[in-house]
């Protein structure tokens, strides 16, 4: 999917701190200049994240705040082909769309170099999922 003109962007980003640490100076390298530029506001550290010491699990939000990023294009493909290599050791879950609402949602597993288009997977929560199947298959009946 090619992304136009604006693009936004809100991505959560969940693993151990010290790899999220490794992750917030890739974004802060320059890595991503051939898309977008990224600076420090794109980064919300979360409060677990200021709270959890290196080995403890945390979470930030890379996102741009409704503060749309003029481009003249994103390849979506390409974009999360690095942006997930890089996030290998994270659990990723995010949205990139543009000022039509051209919307791409994904995931990506830790321990994973590659995404899933979120609208091709069945259960984002699994236990909720499992329970809400559960009780329409008793109405069914």
């Amino acid at each position: 999917m090619t992304l136009c003109e604006e693009l936004f962007f809100e991505i959560k980003l969940c693993g151990e701190k010290k790899e999220l640490k490794k992750f917030i100076e890739f974004l802060k390298s320059g890595e991503l200049d051939d898309f977008f530029e990224v600076t420090s506001d794109n980064i919300d550290l979360d409060d677990d994240y200021l709270a959890a010491s290196d080995d403890n699990e945390a979470s930030f939000v890379f996102i741009n705040d409704d503060l749309g990023i003029e481009i003249d294009e994103l390849d979506t493909d390409e974009f999360l082909d690095v942006f997930c290599k890089a996030a290998r050791k994270l659990d990723v879950q995010g949205r990139l769309y543009d000022i039509d609402d051209e919307e791409y949602s994904f995931v990506s597993a830790r321990g994973d170099s590659y995404y899933i288009n979120a609208k091709n997977i069945n259960c984002f929560n699994d236990e909720l999922d499992e329970q809400a199947e559960k009780e329409e298959a008793e109405e069914e009946d």
